[in-house]
């Protein structure tokens, strides 16, 4: 560096102590902190990469380095203050679809922090990183971790979310990233299934329901803004999901015929609120910015999503959207149990035809899809081998599509072994059931 001066000599002479004093103080367990301190502290440079770069590694000599270069580009930037996310860009230069493509096999951890009334309240030991650990071990490089917060806002106008909730959530969430998995965190049961889920109350009072849909869009923006400010700086491995299955039965009863105007509305306020989740992460900034969004399609059912009224919100940011649909298809085969049997030439085409439309309707029109549930039960009608045949082909069908599937698991087990749809012990040791035993042996040599 000493014949290209245009840094001067002040500066050549820091880089020159901060390579010494790496060497001197590098058994002191307190220099990583400092040199991530030093490299945050130097924001005017529009360098966020390398100096994300350089917080991420613990390896001192890397930091250092990363350190001097921000110092050495500093003397030829303007020193005029700046906002801090001025500079930040991307974590990776990555389409959607190949980033899809990069999350591989994923794994719900659910019935825990989606839980009316606790994390355990339904049954399931609290969630531990040694449960994380085994998961990327089986060959899971995604986690999806439902969250209902309805129980943990305090009232209108701020919904503010509770300290310790959402401190337990970044928790699990930090020990998804840390051990390099994607992870999935969304608004889970706020959106169903129980008197206070308050997505509900958009419907209210149609025709006359303008402010009720304005009162949930309000809630949805304050509650994700908080979770998005939170997680600004978490990296682009952390992906937001609007909400979990969202639809309008009061208002459009979908079995039935007719109705038209009820079916426009029902659209209309889903997509209404997966534009208000799109713009309030954008503007909660930094990471943000970028951040890989999953968009919930209604009901998350694969007919109802290609319907044409369903839209993909606007972004102002190009191929960062991605949509969310669900299967358990056929119902009484996977979701009840009360059928026995699967495999038929009609079912194969059944499940071939579900996931062409998805090809036509998003994929191939550069909207990638994440299958963020899928499971059948046990310990019901169709026994394991049935259950094998099913997975595996609902799997190999993602996979050849470019589609992460992303199996539920709710911690079902009992006395006698795996229940529901339970199929990997959270508790130690984390002991897989032999049907997703055989599925994964299938399945993880395609990725």
């Amino acid at each position: 560096f000493s014949k290209t001066s245009v840094f001067g000599k002040a500066t050549l002479d820091l880089i020159e102590k901060l390579a010494f004093w790496t060497v001197f103080l590098k058994p002191f367990p307190k220099l990583t902190e400092f040199w991530k301190w030093l490299i945050h502290l130097i924001t005017p440079c529009p360098s966020a990469y390398l100096r994300r770069q350089a917080v991420k590694s613990e390896n001192l000599a890397y930091m250092a380095s990363c350190a001097a270069l921000c110092i050495l580009l500093l003397g030829a930037c303007p020193l005029e203050p700046v906002e801090e996310d001025t500079f930040i860009e991307p974590e990776r230069l990555i389409t959607a679809k190949d980033f899809v493509k990069d999350m591989g096999l994923g794994f719900n951890i659910g019935n825990s922090l989606d839980s009316w009334g606790g994390e355990t309240a339904w049954g399931n030991v609290q969630i531990n990183r040694a449960f994380i650990r085994a998961l990327k071990n089986y060959g899971y490089k995604t986690i999806r971790l439902p969250v209902t917060w309805a129980e943990n806002l305090e009232p209108a106008p701020d919904y503010t979310i509770k300290a310790a909730w959402l401190d337990r959530v970044e928790t699990i969430v930090n020990w998804c990233l840390d051990e390099n998995l994607y992870v999935i965190i969304n608004i889970h049961h706020d959106g169903h299934g129980n008197a206070k889920s308050w997505i509900q109350n958009a419907q209210k009072n149609y025709p006359d329901n303008g402010a009720n849909v304005t009162a949930v869009a309000d809630q949805l923006a304050a509650v994700w803004a908080q979770i998005a400010n939170r997680f600004s700086h978490s990296s682009d491995y952390l992906i937001f999901e609007a909400m979990n299955e969202i639809g309008f039965d009061d208002l459009w009863k979908r079995y039935q015929g007719g109705q038209a105007a009820q079916k426009a509305e029902a659209y209309r306020i889903l997509n209404l609120l997966n534009q208000t989740f799109v713009n309030t992460v954008r503007a909660a900034g930094y990471n943000n910015k970028f951040r890989f969004l999953l968009i919930s399609g209604y009901w998350t059912d694969i007919d109802n999503t290609c319907d044409p009224l369903f839209k993909m919100p606007s972004d102002n940011i190009d191929d960062r959207l991605t949509l969310s649909v669900h299967y358990y298809t056929p119902w009484n085969f996977a979701g009840a149990g009360t059928a026995a049997t699967w495999g038929t030439a009609q079912d194969y085409n059944t499940l071939n035809s579900l996931f062409n439309k998805l090809k036509t309707a998003f994929i191939d029109n550069g909207i990638p899809v994440i299958l963020g549930e899928y499971n059948i039960v046990n310990n019901k009608l169709p026994d394991k081998d049935q259950r094998v045949n099913w997975l595996t082909r609902v799997t190999q069908k993602c996979i050849e599509l470019g589609i992460c599937p992303v199996l539920w698991d709710n911690g079902g087990k009992t006395s006698s072994g795996f229940h529901d749809m339970g199929e990997i012990y959270r508790d130690t040791p984390s002991v897989i059931s032999p049907a997703l035993k055989e599925v994964l042996e299938t399945v993880l040599p395609l990725l």
